[in-house]
């Protein structure tokens, strides 16, 4: 009886060894989450994305982002500008003004990055990095003044000096982004977690924004 007490003791002291060991390697681990929510500060808009993550260690996780965030960036600034047209098959310049009210960011984002548990309960927050790349497109948001008059010239050289300027360019450049956020899980249960995040963003070439984010993981 002693003999078999002794060896049941060595078998679960070997598995419960083996099991520890298996809960410390990495990539033995995978869990998916759905996270909404807006830009604060002096821009606007919403984001989504879905994320995949693994364990690195039994606090750090490794993770796969792919979003959406419609962004609205403020601006209130007016042009004076010119342009040709033509009129009874002449060209004549005729000149314009209209205020830049907003730009609209439709932005889609592909990034990597880190999940690191500062602890772990039923309340385990947690500190994030991320980068990778933004696909965007933009559109103008203008208003025009129709109260001043529409005049023509037949040259350039007629045009008021206001009127030679060119409207400002908004870059459409390659755009990279880089994250820093604090965040944390709250356990709904075994296999859901409540999470909520806030997450500050450079977008290199668009504008940089800060989100507050709320879902799920599982």
């Amino acid at each position: 009886m002693k003999n078999l007490i002794g060896i049941l003791l060595i078998l679960f002291c070997t598995s419960s060894f083996s099991q520890e060991n298996d809960n410390n390697k990495s990539f033995t681990k995978f869990k998916f989450g759905f996270l909404a929510g807006v830009n604060v500060t002096k821009f606007a808009g919403g984001s989504a994305l879905i994320e995949g993550n693994t364990n690195l260690t039994s606090n750090l996780n490794m993770k796969v982002i792919v979003g959406y965030s419609k962004i609205y960036k403020k601006e209130g600034y007016n042009v004076k500008t010119n342009g040709l047209i033509n009129i009874d098959n002449f060209q004549k310049y005729v000149t314009s003004s209209y205020n830049v009210d907003r730009i609209d960011y439709d932005v889609f984002q592909i990034a990597a990055g880190f999940e690191y548990f500062i602890a772990k309960d039923k309340l385990s927050p947690y500190i994030i990095s991320e980068a990778g790349y933004n696909f965007y497109s933009f559109h103008i948001q203008e208003s025009y003044i129709y109260s001043e008059p529409i005049r023509y010239y037949d040259t350039y050289d007629e045009i008021p000096a206001e009127y030679k300027n060119k409207p400002p360019a908004i870059s459409n450049e390659a755009s990279y982004l880089f994250g820093l956020g604090i965040g944390t899980n709250y356990r709904l249960s075994s296999a859901i977690n409540l999470d909520i995040r806030y997450l500050y963003q450079f977008n290199k070439n668009i504008v940089n924004t800060n989100q507050i984010l709320v879902g799920i993981n599982f």
